[in-house]
């Protein structure tokens, strides 16, 4: 029985690939009032972002609970007794540390779970599940799973252009991209998401020069070997910069939606660009 991969909604992989791969997706959920929807099943993104911008107070979300993991895990572990699960990075979700305490539970009931803080969010997590994925299905053992994730985490970057700091700001997960607060409505801001944290990058004044920006820096890195963009609302300009983006480095570039837990802390007009870059 080959290694199954386990990771979480947040990783914003297209249920066909999750399909194709053999992923197994726990959903966070994000909450309206008094109701609570489990992202990319109970809600879709198209209502999520349409319900955001009628919403008089901001919705929250909720990482999955101990038990939402214990239920997907013994699903998982009726085809297998070795899984792998990676998730969105621990200081921005409490969703790590509950798929650690599933893991310990079902240790003691003989399975192997090896638990992996992504330290990114959306592409960067769909890039490890689906490398994960691949080795497996080669054979590859848990042990040898875990060394080709960590050796992925350090070499993935991940940049997100915002409409706005607001939602990031009333969502509580700005982290050091606090100290563009001052400027919340001038600029088209720039954040990067490393060791597990928001940080700011730029503080740009247009949205087509945050554009351009975001392309420069993307194309900056001299391997690449994996890069995709991310979005919130706008299809349009992903696929644009897309194109941009595969006509300049000559190579694939994917696109995926981001589902509505990072639609909460983003808001509307997100552009994200996900990069693996090459070994040294």
């Amino acid at each position: 029985m080959s290694v199954r991969i386990v990771t979480d909604s947040t990783s914003d992989i297209p249920p066909h690939l999750a399909q194709q791969f053999g992923i197994s997706i726990v959903p966070l959920s994000v909450i309206f009032g008094e109701d609570a929807y489990k992202e990319n099943v109970e809600i879709s993104p198209d209502l999520f972002y349409d319900k955001l911008q009628k919403a008089k107070d901001l919705p929250t979300t909720s990482a999955p609970s101990v038990g939402d993991f214990l239920n997907t895990y013994r699903e998982v572990l009726k085809e297998t007794d070795e899984i792998i699960s990676i998730h969105i990075a621990s200081k921005l979700s409490a969703t790590y540390s509950n798929a650690c305490q599933a893991a310990a539970q079902l240790a003691d009931e003989g399975a192997r779970i090896d638990v992996i803080d992504s330290q990114v969010v959306s592409l960067g997590m769909l890039f490890m599940a689906r490398r994960a994925s691949k080795a497996a299905a080669q054979g590859a053992t848990v042990d040898e799973i875990r060394r080709l994730v960590d050796g992925m985490i350090p070499r993935m970057h991940i940049y997100v252009l915002l409409d706005t700091l607001e939602y990031v700001r009333r969502g509580g997960r700005i982290g050091r991209a606090r100290a563009f607060i001052g400027t919340i409505m001038r600029v088209k801001p720039i954040l990067s998401i490393r060791d597990g944290e928001v940080h700011p990058e730029e503080r740009v004044r247009t949205r087509a020069h945050a554009l351009d920006r975001m392309f420069q820096t993307a194309t900056s890195y001299p391997k690449i070997e994996e890069i995709g963009v991310a979005y919130s609302t706008n299809a349009e300009e992903a696929e644009a910069m897309r194109l941009r983006l595969a006509e300049a480095l000559n190579m694939s570039v994917e696109v995926t939606r981001l589902g509505p837990v990072i639609g909460v802390h983003g808001g509307p007009g997100v552009l994200g660009i996900g990069i693996l870059e090459g070994e040294h």
